[in-house]
């Protein structure tokens, strides 16, 4: 079984299957002018992250700047190696634990004064899901640690797709 994650602003891909860690896109092809990134899971900023495999995202150009209209903007895709099933809480555990993990150690690098008790995720499934594609809304909670620290809520579209040839 393959499973993934999208969203509108984010793009959250669980797929399973063993791949080899280069840093070279497997998934996320596009938009190729966007900043690349590929790291292995669990990323290690979040270690509380029970998946293996790994991450690929891209940045859209206005990604850590506050003022731009795609500030905070980027595609993820997460890939699982082993088989597993991803529930609705699952999606909610990840998102929270990913994004404290994250906003904590970019907080610290950049001397920033944040409470990751305060980063959260709302989940909710849509109507519209079918089987082996199942579409959530999220809002996340958590801080612009990529520049000011400032309170920002992300509103994604998430979708856990099951048998992916992603």
């Amino acid at each position: 079984m393959k499973a993934a994650l999208l969203s509108f602003t984010l793009l959250v891909a669980f797929s399973i299957s063993v791949k080899a860690q280069e840093n070279k896109p497997e998934i996320l092809m596009e938009p190729n002018t966007w900043e690349f990134e590929k790291f292995p899971l669990p990323p290690s900023f979040a270690t509380a992250i029970a998946y293996k495999g790994f991450e690929e995202l891209r940045f859209a150009p206005g990604m850590f700047k506050k003022d731009a209209h795609d500030y905070f903007t980027y595609v993820f895709v997460a890939q699982i190696d082993s088989s597993v099933v991803i529930s609705q809480e699952d999606v909610k555990n990840y998102l929270v634990n990913y994004y404290k993990g994250l906003c904590a150690i970019t907080a610290k690098d950049r001397n920033l004064v944040i409470d990751t008790s305060k980063i959260n995720a709302t989940v909710y499934r849509q109507k519209k899901s079918m089987a082996n594609f199942i579409t959530y809304d999220a809002l996340v909670n958590l801080f612009g640690v990529f520049a000011d620290g400032a309170p920002v809520t992300l509103n994604m579209e998430v979708s856990v797709i099951e048998n992916c040839t992603c």
